[in-house]
């Protein structure tokens, strides 16, 4: 099967599956493929890591990207090709993106005030989309953060691209709190996708100055990322080529660097297909898994309703029969017979039904709200109920990477959203199972 056969199979799943995932409040992290769509790579870093220059570097024909010491962009920029160059700035970025870009709108206008489309006649964005973004910086005390979801956003635009940039600068090799935030949330999952940078390795002074860098940069990054190895990272520089052996530097492993970045993305188009998977895959098993444990919770409070409205049934019967007894007693009335006796006789049995249903229905409320919290508060149980003998595998890391990336947002839809799922709900979800079996090429 080709590319594009494989991209209209996976974005028909999406459609089949939209109305599912919004009944259980899941948000698919590519909610749409473009099919036939052009790969993307996205680049991240500090603030005067290089990015841009590095763009206009790749893009040649003169400067696409503004450059400085100072940060010139305060936000994201999508470059693809077009005949006819223009700029596209604000929410009607969106209508010029890939479908797969309509993700964005969930962060709101905040985010779309930040957004901007170039759109450029030169070669290399015939195979590929580029994405620069701001640069990572820490704020003053007291100023005040970005005003969108800036890590939510990376995440989005990471899950969106097939290859990610991460630039640092000998100045600052990842020193920010905002690259220990990208690295530890909004990039977990992506290191197969991720390629980190040592940017301006021409500014180096000798080999000890290098050293020292490199050494900060390896130990930062321990700390932030999960992986027992560190990735691989590449020492890079923009402008001239700096000939082999340029006293008192040897630029032979920088060249051989750059030559390898240059490879990556004059190859990326080989990645998009399996990006597509990777995707889809990680989406369709999240919904498996929230629809597992929802499905659960649901089934316990329906059950836990059903006690509660057959204790309530049997408590009214005996009430209104109570009632019916004394009050024929009390008035001498035959109640099988017409009379005023036994018309006020029924009436307060009635009446004493009526109020116990009442009373049991204030009381379904509130024993609705008590289980759900508790049920809220169980999901963890829950999900090792229901992946019990998975979770005993010693290669489970996956199945809870994915647990723990949901399990706020379950424990919330368990805690506040309407439960009334049918009682098919599993055979939905079988059927997602059975998409997520179909989706390998």
């Amino acid at each position: 099967m080709d590319t594009v056969e494989y991209e209209k199979r996976v974005a028909k799943l999406y459609r089949r599956f939209a109305p599912v995932a919004r009944r259980y409040h899941y948000t698919f992290s590519r909610p749409s493929v473009t099919v036939g769509g052009t790969p993307g790579i996205l680049f991240l870093g500090n603030h005067s890591s290089g990015k841009s220059s590095l763009v206009n570097e790749l893009l040649g024909g003169g400067a696409v990207q503004d450059t400085g010491v100072a940060p010139t962009d305060d936000g994201f920029t999508v470059l693809m090709y077009g005949d006819v160059e223009r700029d596209v700035c604000g929410p009607a970025a969106l209508e010029v993106l890939p479908e797969e870009f309509r993700a964005l709108e969930a962060f709101g206008p905040a985010l779309l005030q930040h957004l901007r489309v170039k759109v450029r006649n030169r070669e290399l964005l015939r195979g590929v989309n580029l994405v620069d973004s701001p640069g990572m910086i820490d704020a003053a005390e007291g100023a005040s953060a970005r005003d969108y979801d800036f890590a939510g956003v990376v995440r989005r635009l990471a899950e969106i691209c097939d290859l990610v940039f991460f630039l640092f600068d000998p100045e600052k090799p990842g020193t920010t709190g905002e690259t220990v935030n990208v690295f530890a949330q909004s990039l977990r999952g992506m290191e197969f996708k991720l390629r980190v940078l040592l940017n301006k390795c021409d500014t180096f002074k000798d080999p000890s100055d290098f050293a020292r860098a490199y050494g900060t940069l390896c130990w930062n990054l321990s700390r932030v990322l999960r992986t027992k190895d560190l990735p691989k990272i590449l020492t890079t520089y923009s402008g001239e080529v700096h000939p082999a052996a340029l006293e008192p530097f040897d630029y032979a492993d920088f060249n051989r660097h750059r030559m390898e970045f240059r490879a990556m993305v004059q190859e990326v188009g080989a990645r998009r297909a399996d990006n597509v998977y990777a995707a889809a895959h990680a989406d369709f098993t999240g919904l498996s898994i929230r629809m597992r444990v929802v499905n659960l919770a649901a089934r316990r409070l329906c059950l836990q309703r059903m006690r509660i409205l057959a204790l309530a049934a049997a408590a009214t019967l005996v009430v209104g029969a109570a009632a019916l007894l004394v009050t024929g007693n009390v008035l001498k009335a035959d109640v099988t017979a017409f009379s005023w006796q036994s018309v006020l006789a029924w009436s307060a049995a009635v009446g004493g039904m009526a109020g116990m249903g009442f009373l049991s229905y204030l009381c379904d409320g509130l024993v609705v709200r008590l289980q759900r919290e508790r049920l809220a508060e169980r999901v963890d149980a829950l999900f090792g109920e229901i992946y019990r003998m998975e979770m005993a595998i010693a290669q489970a890391d996956d199945l809870r990477q994915r647990w723990n990336d949901q399990r706020a947002e379950t424990a919330e839809v368990v805690r506040s959203a309407p439960l009334n799922l049918p009682w098919f709900g599993e055979r939905r979800r079988a059927a997602v199972d059975a998409a997520v079996a179909g989706l390998k090429m």
